[in-house]
């Protein structure tokens, strides 16, 4: 009989440690959830490209030879909790492309979403590192983006930059590898208006 009660109450005190370890880890993952977690991007990583801005993009070889140029404009703003913009290349031929862009956070990423001229969607992921966002792509054929953004102060003024790479499929040989670099200033109000 004394064996049973001792069986019960060891039993129970078994019981009893599992609820007040469920009890604590219930209380920690509560705490944990409301201090800021470092790396989960919010809409303030993308708040810095908003506005209107205009510079060089340039595409170089892995060994430093410049493949491509142009001159790019950015416009974002926000719509609701969705960043939109309008992206337009200008090429030295006097060729335009227009882009449309939506950048958005989804389950802790940062979505950006770019539709071509032509309807294809091109879709990147991204994620917060310091005052960067870092977006990147991989495709089943063996395509890689990955590109670096971020807006810095200078003795200038504020600049957007661009720095990332990208490997390209070739059906004739080795993949092509490219570096590209932007280069981005504001456009004031005065100079934007009624241009896109």
């Amino acid at each position: 009989m004394q064996s049973t009660n001792h069986s019960k109450i060891e039993s129970q005190h078994a019981a009893v440690h599992r609820i007040a370890a469920l009890l604590l880890v219930c209380v920690l993952v509560g705490l944990l959830g409301r201090v800021p977690v470092q790396g989960q991007p919010t809409r303030t990583a993308l708040e810095p490209f908003t506005g209107h801005w205009k510079g060089p993009f340039v595409v170089y070889t892995h060994t430093g030879e410049r493949v491509d140029s142009l001159t790019a404009e950015h416009r974002y703003r926000w719509d609701g909790d969705v960043q939109v913009g309008t992206q337009i290349d200008r090429y030295p031929d006097g060729r335009v492309v227009r882009h449309k862009a939506r950048n958005d956070v989804r389950n802790d990423t940062l979505f950006c979403e770019v539709t071509h001229e032509d309807g294809a969607t091109t879709v990147y992921r991204g994620r917060q590192v310091g005052e960067a966002v870092v977006w990147h792509r991989r495709t089943e054929a063996g395509l890689v983006e990955s590109f670096r953004e971020r807006v810095v102060e200078t003795p200038e003024g504020r600049e957007y930059r661009i720095d990332g790479f990208g490997v390209y499929p070739n059906e004739n040989g080795p993949p092509s590898t490219l570096h590209f670099v932007g280069r981005y200033r504001p456009v004031h109000q005065e100079d934007s208006n009624g241009r896109e």
